[in-house]
C-alpha cells in the first residue's frame, strides 16, 4: 500500500518576470526598465528577478491618476 502525499495548490506569492507583466499589462521590458529606475520593488534569487504580488498591486495603486 503506498501513501501519497497530499499538497493543495497554493497560489504562489512571487512572480518572475514574464507574469508580472502580464498581471500588469505591460511587457517585459517596461517591467526591467522600473526594476532599473528602483521604482518598482522586487528581488533576485540568483539571476531571476521576482515580485511579490502585493507589491504590484502597491505599485498600480501608487501610479493611479484621479
Amino acid at each position: 500500500m503506498s501513501s501519497k502525499v497530499f499538497q493543495a495548490e497554493v497560489p504562489a506569492r512571487l512572480m518572475p518576470i514574464k507574469p508580472a507583466a502580464a498581471y500588469l499589462g505591460t511587457t517585459v521590458w517596461q517591467m526591467r526598465t522600473l526594476v532599473w529606475e528602483k521604482k518598482l520593488p522586487h528581488l533576485r534569487i540568483g539571476k531571476r528577478i521576482l515580485f511579490d504580488k502585493a507589491d504590484l498591486d502597491r505599485y498600480v495603486d501608487s501610479v493611479k491618476v484621479a
